[in-house]
């Protein structure tokens, strides 16, 4: 047998004749020089977040711990949770590892000082006031000539509170151990292939990141021999190593590892700032031609996920903003809860020149004409019922942003919502231009105004322009709307309203003083031609949410939504032709309703196929509150692409 199987059949004798012994606490007469120590980040902690647990082992001389993957035969640490309820750990997670010579063999672990990370999550379900108890042991071997097993028995309190003031417990100490954890990986791409039992892992990473030699990929599946040599080939961003699969080794004790379809292991390089790793775990084919992989990092939008979230919540100060100072050095001024209100009245009053609302306006204009001469008080009514049709529309939305705690204006940056505005009003102008209609019921924002229906039309015109003018509120009422948003539900309720009356404003100002009415121009043949020119507007309109959609969905789905806009045209433009009464019933219902129908719906099914993030560029992460401060530790460049294209 060889020298290694000897130490470990000889140590299993020791710990066999020492049952139940602690070899830190002399009953193998081991020197205690391993120290363990446990560190929580906090001992003050909030419902629904989480906090870190930080266990060190500062190792003795010539000793090692293990990796996840020891490379031959080793236990990596581990840590036996005893946790009250409302509490869950997470995996151990491992810093980079080293190579490690050891005894002629190649071991992966750590030499000197190393502090393993987990994280704890606490139920939102848990009252603050409470104290809990955290308990647990952490264990694990370590080895040089001979092999020890370590256990660190530890226990502390933490307290569960509504609001937690002192979230930097050991701040130095945790930033340093985080650094040394794996980087986000989410712009780099990886490939890997494998011919006659040597993986060809081609790396590509982003080139504003320094990554430069030694390198070298530890396996976490343990298909690698860790036993071979790593030949690695470094470009400008790109990595590509050569990998020799691990079919065994009974010397060392070594168990062929599993044939699996994917590769998955931790990157090591040296970077900007000193040694750095990535996490890999990407699909392993066979014989595959790297040649045609591109260089560019990988493609799409990466969601944050909840653990994101709750990391960023643990770290972002809502309370804390750089103090704003303009160009004339003036400080920024607080925005009181009055001042506030002045300003969402005034915005909305000034939101009707806007180009979402104008053309409703223009609408609403030529119907008030059309009354001029009529009753006062029903023209009085007509403006009461806009203005109710606008804040019961403006009140619905108000519940549905502060309940769910949405931000105003955000429809702009979903491009389900910009699609289905863009064809609306698109269609809206074709029917004001006359290539089709069905009705002023349903079209006509300001049309006829007589009787049951003319209430009706004046209820749906105060909300459609509701609906039309939240989106363009956001670039000059950012700050009120935020403003709004922080306030507690009846106050932003309250602001809710005080906006959609300064938009109502003009409209039943008019209604009451039926005088400004009549010195409009009288009804007559030029209304015609005012509502087509109004088509214009509208067909503007929809050209100005246009520019917001190109940016969400790329150039080659906008230029399928362009086509697929002229097949709704063209369905309209066949149904105004041929769906009326005038024609034939076989060509209009072949015709003006069938063919129609067709080009129609499948127009509006084909551009809501192309609502959708482009497929080419960068990948990026959705941003979250935190994000920059949990990503700040790992010292990468940060990119934050922050734009309101409105």
């Amino acid at each position: 047998m060889t020298h290694r199987f000897f130490k470990v059949l000889l140590f299993g004798f020791l710990i066999a004749a020492a049952p139940g012994q602690d070899p830190f606490e002399g009953g193998l007469n081991f020197e205690p020089e391993t120290v363990a120590t446990v560190t929580p980040q906090s001992t003050r902690v909030e419902p629904e977040f989480y906090f870190r647990v930080a266990f060190t082992l500062n190792l003795q001389e010539h000793y090692h711990a293990y990796y996840k993957n020891a490379g031959t035969v080793g236990d990596p640490p581990s840590v036996k949770w005893d946790l009250p309820e409302g509490f869950e750990a997470g995996e151990l997670q491992f810093p980079a590892p080293a190579a490690i010579e050891s005894d002629g063999t190649v071991v992966y672990g750590y030499e000197g000082e190393v502090t393993f990370i987990s994280e704890i999550e606490v139920s939102g379900e848990l009252e603050p006031g409470m104290t809990a108890k955290i308990t647990g042991t952490f264990n694990w071997q370590e080895c040089a000539a001979t092999c020890l097993e370590g256990k660190k028995d530890f226990s502390f309190e933490v307290e569960v509170v509504e609001l937690q003031e002192d979230t930097k417990n050991h701040e130095e100490f945790f930033s340093k151990a985080l650094e040394k954890l794996p980087q986000d990986n989410s712009a780099w791409t990886f490939e890997a292939t494998e011919e006659e039992n040597t993986i060809t892992l081609e790396v590509n990473y982003p080139p504003a990141l320094t990554v430069e030699k030694p390198i070298y990929f530890f396996s976490d599946d343990k298909q690698i021999d860790s036993q071979a040599s790593q030949k690695v080939d470094l470009k400008e961003g790109k990595v590509v190593l050569a990998l020799q699969r691990n079919l065994g080794n009974k010397d060392l004790f070594i168990d062929a590892g599993e044939v699996r379809d994917s590769l998955a292991g931790r990157l090591v390089f040296e970077g900007e700032s000193g040694k750095a790793s990535v996490d890999i775990k990407t699909p392993l084919e066979s014989g595959a031609d790297l040649s045609s992989v591109s260089n560019e990092p990988e493609v799409g939008f990466i969601p944050a996920t909840e653990a994101d979230r709750k990391a960023g919540a643990k770290l972002y100060d809502v309370n804390s903003k750089p103090e704003v100072v303009t160009l004339g050095g003036e400080k920024e001024r607080v925005v009181t809860f009055l001042y506030g209100m002045g300003l969402l009245f005034l915005g909305g009053l000034i939101l009707n020149l806007m180009p979402c609302v104008f053309p409703v306006l223009g609408l609403k204009v030529m119907g008030f004409v059309s009354q001029a001469g009529e009753d006062e008080t029903k023209i009085k009514l007509h403006g009461l019922v806009f203005g109710l049709g606008l804040l019961v529309a403006m009140w619905i939305l108000a519940s549905v942003v502060i309940s769910l705690g949405l931000n105003w204006g955000d429809q702009l940056a979903n491009p389900i919502f910009l699609v289905t505005m863009i064809m609306f009003f698109f269609l809206m102008g074709l029917n004001l231009f006359g290539l089709f209609e069905i009705g002023t019921s349903l079209t006509g924002v300001g049309g006829e105004l007589q009787g049951k229906k003319g209430f009706s039309g004046s209820f749906f015109s105060g909300v459609l322009t509701t609906l039309v003018a939240t989106p363009c509120s956001g670039p000059f009422l950012g700050v009120a709307m935020a403003f709004a948003l922080a306030l507690p539900p009846v106050q932003a309720f309250a602001a809710f309203t005080v906006f959609g009356l300064g938009i109502a404003s003009p409209y039943i100002l008019l209604s009451f003083f039926p005088a400004l009415i009549k010195k409009l121009p009288r009804p007559g043949a030029w209304m015609e031609s005012f509502k087509q020119i109004m088509s214009f507007f509208l067909i503007a309109t929809a050209v100005f949410f246009m520019d917001s959609y190109l940016k969400l969905v790329g150039k080659e789905h906008f230029n399928y939504f362009l086509y697929a806009l002229v097949l709704i045209g063209m369905g309209t433009y066949l149904y105004g032709r041929w769906g009326n009464a005038s024609v034939s019933r076989v060509k209009r219902m072949i015709t003006g309703y069938g063919l129609a129908g067709v080009l129609v719906f499948g127009g509006i099914s084909w551009a809501y196929s192309t609502a959708k993030p482009p497929e080419e560029g960068l990948a990026w992460r959705e941003w979250y509150p935190g994000i920059v401060e949990v990503s700040r530790p790992k010292k990468r460049i940060i990119w934050v692409d922050y734009t309101a294209d409105w």
